[in-house]
């Protein structure tokens, strides 16, 4: 899985590449181009926004239980 950036130019990692996650992509529905993604499993909730083929992804909420 690719790096998050952060605000402050710092970039992340968030998801372990071997770990099964429930998620979803919502398509856009009120015109734009940008899809969200909720991404979660028991300990976090992951909701993002990115163009097509997940391009320039950009965090809105991460959550840990």
């Amino acid at each position: 899985m690719d790096l998050n950036h952060l605000p402050g130019g710092v970039s992340a990692k968030f998801l372990d590449d071997n770990t099964t996650y429930l998620g979803n992509q919502l398509e856009p529905v009120f015109g734009g181009d940008r899809c969200f993604g909720v991404l979660a499993n028991m300990d976090f909730i992951l909701i993002s926004t990115y163009e097509s083929d997940g391009k320039n992804p950009e965090l809105i909420l991460y959550k840990k239980r």
